[in-house]
């Protein structure tokens, strides 16, 4: 189980429902990331309901749509609060809709104030918990993940290669192998099937708990070698392969927070915005998107579930639609571009 500082979800430690279901969860295994998220939401909601005068364990529907107006940035006071994102929103609706049906298990309450969206029962029916709510009480806007342009990625790959030889090696392989930032510091040594440069991501490592593998370029095969040599007269044992390199925490595995911020820093320096662990995934699968995967190669490699997970990548790859609408329309697009970019056009 994950030991969590209760310090730091000081609505929590002192709510015996909310504190036992996040024990709970941590019996049954959840990972850290998870834990933690859970315990910010709904110290945040119990924040805001002891705020409001109200006990969380009976708060009603009523009460939950004024923390939804809180969350979109409204007060009741007139204080305005900082507006949290679509998906931010979504997400600590989805903690306190957790943490009730835990109520409800438990018999502390009858029901779960926060809507679900409508779903089919078994009977192919749809059910719904409240009528005026089948799609929850948010809309979930559905957003393509921001990735570099050309330019950018250049300045980028520029920057990093005046790094040293562990952080490209974690660029390279965090880009070659589309990989989460948990899978990345994670690796082992046994992952490697060096012979043919290939990785083996474990399912507890993973997201989804989903196993897979993934490839490299033979030239940081090279690097890797390399790496690992050094690596090896620091610490002998097969253990996880990047290791830190600050004074601190010398020889320690580098965490997840601590690549994070060297990316941040790395972006930063190169000039490049909004650039973070998972654009290198995300620039991966489109590229391997625009190289002509189909669907379900590209689902594999990634590691997801669900295959409409990976169709942004063939959306952010244009490749698809710029197939369509060339066969669609390729006689009227060419009318058109004659008549406006033809030599004897009017020039701007």
């Amino acid at each position: 189980m994950a030991n969590l500082v209760w310090e730091r979800y000081p609505n929590v430690s002192e709510n015996p429902h909310g504190r036992s279901w996040l024990v709970l969860l941590g019996n049954l295994g959840r990972a850290d990331a998870t834990l933690d998220a859970y315990a910010r939401g709904l110290s945040k909601y119990l924040g805001f309901c002891l705020c409001l005068g109200v006990e969380a364990e009976t708060a009603t529907l009523e009460h939950v749509s004024l923390y939804v107006r809180h969350l979109h940035g409204d007060a009741q006071d007139g204080n305005m609060s900082r507006r949290s994102s679509n998906a931010t929103m979504q997400q600590y609706l989805t903690v306190i809709r957790l943490w009730y049906d835990h109520l409800v298990y438990q018999d502390i309450r009858e029901s779960n104030p926060v809507p679900r969206g409508t779903y089919l029962n078994v009977s192919g029916r749809s059910d719904t918990q409240h009528p005026g709510f089948s799609r929850g009480l948010l809309r979930r806007l559905k957003v393509l993940p921001a990735i570099p342009s050309e330019d950018d990625w250049k300045k980028l790959v520029e920057r990093v290669a005046q790094e040293g030889l562990r952080n490209r090696l974690m660029f390279a392989l965090a880009y070659y192998g589309a990989l989460r930032r948990e899978e990345l510091v994670n690796l082992r040594v046994t992952d490697f099937d060096f012979a043919h440069r290939l990785i083996r991501i474990r399912p507890e490592t993973t997201k989804s708990s989903v196993a897979r593998v993934v490839c490299y370029a033979a030239v940081a095969g090279t690097a890797l070698t390399e790496y690992l040599d050094y690596r090896h007269r620091i610490d002998k044992q097969a253990g996880l392969v990047f290791i830190s390199e600050s004074h601190r925490n010398f020889g320690q595995p580098i965490s997840k927070w601590s690549w994070s911020k060297t990316i941040e820093r790395l972006a930063k320096q190169a000039g490049v915005i909004g650039f973070s662990t998972h654009s290198l995934r995300h620039l991966r699968l489109t590229h391997l998107a625009q190289a002509g995967w189909k669907l379900h190669e590209l689902s594999a490699y990634a590691g997801h579930r669900n295959p409409q997970t990976t169709l942004m990548y063939l959306h952010l790859s244009g490749t698809d639609l710029l197939a369509r609408m060339t066969e669609a329309i390729r006689y009227t697009d060419a009318k058109i571009g004659v008549a406006l970019f033809a030599e004897g056009a009017r020039n701007l």
